[in-house]
């Protein structure tokens, strides 16, 4: 908006200001821009030097008659009778010369000069006093001229300054928006993590399952679901205490993600219980993936006393979708019952059933 104005402002001045003083000033010093008196005096001199220089023959008096005529004319303004009291003494000096002209005895040089030298120097007396006038008019314009300048000047920094004012506030409301943006986003992520491990929660499985489930049905690839649990977390905390348990519980999200892709999901399903999610991946693919998590875990080496295996282990189990899985409670059943087996048969292994 204040970019508008100002370019209002400028179309003012260069279409209307500016052209209004040009056609005042800019044409004075042609014919056509001149005073009337300054022209009605051209031709009294004009008429005089003929009948002084030249021999008077018909064409010469008759471009006498003619540049009095128009003398008269240019002289014979309200303006003039109005303001100068010479005009219509003038006027009738020409009258008279006229009447000379026209008689038998063409008057002489003395005579002309006599009638025609008054005139002349009325029309020089309204010639300064216009150009008085129009020096009074220049004054005054000049000082508008100056006035605009320094209005335009000031008026457009004080724009310009509202113009920023306004981008201010506008940016300053855009970044309160964006940033409560990112909370509410940062909100929702923290609100779907498991603050220990960093895994996502419960919460975000039952979602994540959902959706799934929806673009398999629509025709997507399978996905497959791992359950995993630590063997034998339970004496290991009871041996070396909750804060341990809790660093083992870390470690071992940290070397199961690593085994994962980045379109993999791990989470925290309930104390050491842990789900992972294979989006695309069927049965057999999802085989590798599982053994591989198992593996990360023995690699860790975290020792257990309690294990047969001296060390923290885990046992998974796998199902992957199938038309007869209509719900993600059935998917998570399947993959839970699979992991007891994995449980029931020695641990440290991946159950598919």
């Amino acid at each position: 908006m204040s970019f508008s104005i100002v370019l209002i402002w400028v179309a003012y001045e260069v279409r209307w200001f500016y052209p209004e003083m040009q056609r005042y000033f800019g044409d004075a010093g042609t014919l056509a821009g001149q005073q009337l008196a300054t022209r009605s005096r051209t031709y009294l001199q004009a008429s005089l030097e003929t009948l002084g220089t030249e021999s008077l023959t018909e064409e010469a008096l008759k471009k006498v008659k003619t540049n009095l005529d128009l003398a008269y004319g240019f002289l014979d303004i309200g303006l003039y009778r109005e303001r100068y009291d010479c005009t219509e003494a003038s006027l009738a000096l020409l009258d008279d010369f006229d009447r000379l002209i026209d008689s038998p005895e063409v008057p002489d040089s003395r005579e002309s000069v006599a009638h025609l030298l008054p005139v002349i120097q009325c029309a020089t007396v309204i010639e300064m006093g216009q150009w008085s006038r129009r020096s009074v008019v220049a004054m005054e314009m000049v000082e508008s001229i100056d006035w605009h300048q320094r209005v335009f000047l000031w008026g457009t920094i004080l724009f310009y300054v509202i113009g920023l004012g306004f981008w201010w506030m506008h940016e300053k409301q855009r970044r309160a928006f964006t940033q409560s943006i990112r909370d509410k986003l940062n909100w929702m992520q923290q609100a779907l993590e498991d603050p220990l491990t960093g895994a996502h929660n419960r919460r975000a499985l039952d979602s994540d399952l959902l959706g799934h489930l929806a673009q398999y049905k629509r025709g997507s690839k399978p996905f497959s679901l791992i359950m995993c649990d630590i063997d034998y977390f339970k004496s290991y905390n009871d041996a070396f205490g909750h804060a341990d348990g809790d660093e083992a519980l870390k470690q071992i999200v940290s070397a199961i993600s690593k085994t994962l892709r980045a379109s993999d999901r791990i989470y925290r399903y309930g104390g050491e219980e842990f789900a992972i999610i294979l989006p695309d991946t069927d049965g057999n693919e999802a085989v590798d993936v599982g053994l591989r998590a198992i593996e990360a875990v023995e690699t860790l080496y975290i020792v257990n006393p309690e294990s047969p295996y001296e060390k923290l282990t885990i046992s998974a189990g796998l199902a992957s979708t199938t038309t007869s899985i209509e719900e993600p409670d059935t998917l998570i059943r399947l993959a839970d019952d699979r992991l007891y087996e994995a449980k029931s048969s020695g641990k440290n292994r991946l159950s598919t059933g």
